[in-house]
Formats: C-alpha cells, sequence, structure tokens
C-alpha cells in the first residue's frame, strides 16, 4: 500500500506497529470512545477524535486532555493505556499516510475554529488554576478551612465569575476562584449561595434546605486571604448569579 492510500487508524497500527489485534482494539476503542466522550464535554468534537485529521489541533486536544484531572484518574486506571492510545494516534497523524476525512456535514464535522483551539488552551489551564488555589488557599475550603483529603481530590476549584462568563484570562486568574466543599460548589456555581465583600456568606431564599446541606449562614470566607479582585469577582456573581430574595 502506497503512502499515498486513505489508511484508518486501526490499519496503519496493524501495518506499522508489531502489536497485537487485541491491543490494536483496545487502542482504537480508546480513541473513538473514552477519550471521544471527554472530549464531547468540552466542545472539542460533535462526535469522536476519529474525525480529527490535524496533528496540531490533535496535539491541543491531547495537552487539554492531559491536564483535566479526570482523564489523569482514568489514564492511571487503565496503566496508561490512554496515553499509550494517543502516543500511535499521533504518530498516525504525523506519518505519511493520507488519513480519511469525512464531508463537512454540520452533524459529523470536528469543530476546528480558532475559538476552539483558545478553549482548549485555556482548558488546559485548569491545572494550572487549580494548583494556584491550592496553594493560595492552602489547600484547604476557602470556607471551612477543612483540607483536601491526602487520599483524592475533594474540594473543587470553583470560578467565581463562570468559566463561560469569564476571559482567557480571568478563566486563569487565581483571585476568581475559590477551593470549595462539593456543597458549597454546587450551590455557590447554580447561585443559591454568594459571599459579601466582608466574606460573609449570602443565602438565597430560595434554598430552603441550606442547614440540611451543611451550610450556616454564620459562614465566611477566611477574610485574611480575602482580597479586593476577590470583591470585584464577587460583585458580579451577586449581580449576575445570585438568586435574590427579590
Amino acid at each position: 500500500m502506497t503512502s499515498q492510500s486513505q489508511v484508518g487508524f486501526d490499519d496503519w497500527m496493524g501495518q506499522t506497529t508489531d502489536l497485537s489485534q487485541k491491543t490494536i482494539r483496545n487502542y482504537f476503542s480508546a480513541i473513538k470512545g473514552s477519550l471521544s466522550s471527554r472530549c464531547l464535554e468540552y466542545g472539542i468534537v460533535k462526535k469522536n477524535l476519529l474525525l480529527v485529521s490535524d496533528a496540531e489541533l490533535f496535539d491541543y486536544v491531547r495537552q487539554c486532555l492531559e491536564g483535566d484531572e479526570r482523564y489523569i484518574a482514568l489514564n492511571k486506571k487503565g496503566n496508561d493505556m490512554y496515553k499509550r492510545a494517543m502516543d500511535y494516534y499521533s504518530n498516525y497523524l504525523g506519518s505519511s499516510v493520507s488519513v480519511p476525512t469525512q464531508e463537512e456535514d454540520e452533524d459529523i464535522h470536528p469543530v476546528l475554529t480558532t475559538d476552539t483551539i483558545s478553549v482548549i488552551k485555556a482548558r488546559r489551564g485548569q491545572g494550572v488554576f487549580r494548583r494556584n488555589l491550592e496553594e493560595y488557599w492552602d489547600n484547604k475550603c476557602s470556607v471551612t478551612q477543612a483540607p483536601d483529603s491526602s487520599c483524592g481530590t475533594i474540594l473543587i476549584a470553583s470560578h467565581i465569575k463562570p468559566w463561560v462568563m469569564s476571559s482567557n484570562r480571568e478563566k486563569l486568574d487565581v483571585n476568581n476562584g475559590f477551593l470549595l466543599l462539593p456543597n458549597l460548589d454546587k450551590t455557590f456555581d447554580k447561585g443559591y449561595i454568594s459571599f459579601a465583600d466582608n466574606g460573609t456568606i449570602l443565602v438565597s431564599a430560595k434554598l430552603s434546605c441550606c442547614e440540611e446541606m451543611g451550610i450556616m449562614k454564620g459562614m465566611s470566607i477566611n477574610q485574611e486571604q480575602l482580597n479586593d479582585r476577590h470583591r470585584e469577582y464577587l460583585d458580579f456573581h451577586r449581580s449576575n448569579i445570585f438568586i435574590s430574595d427579590e
């Protein structure tokens, strides 16, 4: 078969590697299944990664995935199978074969826009965002001071001004975030709670079961660590996200 012939990923592995047929199927399924599902969550592709024929774009996608905590856990559980699958797919796209492409139908074509690449780059920065929050808040909940679990990540890196409403700079700004326990993160994200400029918690009247959820009206952000940039983002949250009593 010549280099100009169209060769699928699975066929390419069969022709260029010593992998067993079982391993080839596993790697092919990893790209088409689990890894594509993760990318669907990010809005990078509409169907699956096998529709991505651009090596540079796949490199962006890969770096995005490798900065995602859920992918890291998935890959660890799979003994690096997903990383190896992406190694082979990257080599496949960088080879001299002609990668099969699909017609640009809106229902199946990957999203290959400049804006998408910008989002991918920003997503890659989320790992940095979390690490910066952990350092700033001493790896403790910004409200309760509860330390994160040593056995796994419990605290959530929560944006004050939501991700979708933030500029690329704001997405990665350590002042645009708190480390929160899951109950606080969820209610904060949905606007059932917010915080005053002095850090005191604000609870919406729409949240009728706050105490049952472990949310007490005496709670507050650690004032010693609350700064003016936090207050600017909190002003946005109170005005646009918080469900007021009115």
